[in-house]
């Protein structure tokens, strides 16, 4: 570990700068909670305590003529701290939880700015390529993995008469075959109904009987919406 420069200051800043503009850049254009500012100020915190760590080393050869125990551990304390802003990024109504995607990116955005302190470029932007096509290219592949093979669906229904609804919704369940569990109902600020659930649907032929328990249910009257669990 040799000794860190101005100019190695400047251009681990920037690094830090480039990987939390590249992930946040994503993260905002998909309208999530945690955008380019961010993702920058994480991956720029997390480079400052990287080259604390390589500034206190070398400084303490030189004053004392012996190296540090553990360098890295300003390090491992961004690693076990940056729990708190993720799980400020994930949201839950019901059975939707949104976030779980951009804590994950924060997480690693985190790990790059230490990578980027520590000096290692490639490493910082192989990792930050990466990330980045993981967030967009995976996520359409996502999509049609749920779609094609999924049996068993989270559902958030919003309408006016919770009574009528449920006898619709049971005898829909019944009609095509599928279980009803995990039912939680609450009631919204504008007088209205959430009825949370989860249905499992049988194994041959679920593809279209998933697709036509939706669009009955749909068709329901006095519902206002419905919401499908996602994470994202």
């Amino acid at each position: 570990m040799g000794q860190v420069t101005i100019l190695d200051i400047i251009l681990r800043l920037l690094g830090a700068v480039v990987v939390g503009f590249a992930v946040g850049a994503q993260r905002a254009h998909t309208s999530h909670p945690a955008g380019i500012r961010t993702h920058i100020l994480v991956a720029l915190g997390s480079c400052v305590v990287m080259i604390t760590s390589c500034i206190m080393y070398t400084q303490t050869i030189e004053l004392f003529g012996t190296s540090p125990s553990d360098p890295a551990r300003l390090g491992a304390q961004v690693i076990n701290g940056i729990g708190f802003l993720g799980a400020g990024a994930i949201l839950r109504e019901g059975f939707t939880v949104r976030g779980l995607t951009t804590a994950a990116s924060v997480w690693v955005v985190a790990c790059l700015g230490l990578a980027v302190g520590m000096g290692y470029y490639v490493l910082t932007a192989l990792g930050t390529v990466v990330s980045f096509v993981t967030l967009v290219a995976f996520d359409g592949i996502q999509q049609r993995i749920r779609t094609t093979g999924r049996s068993e669906l989270d559902l958030q229904l919003e309408c006016e008469h919770m009574g009528d609804l449920m006898v619709e919704l049971t005898h829909l369940a019944e009609a095509h075959f599928a279980g009803l569990s995990d039912l939680a109902f609450s009631r919204t600020q504008h007088n209205t109904y959430l009825i949370s659930f989860h249905i499992k649907f049988p194994a041959n032929g679920h593809e279209r009987a998933v697709a036509a328990f939706q669009q009955e249910l749909a068709s329901i009257p006095g519902l206002i919406r419905m919401e499908e669990h996602r994470e994202s």
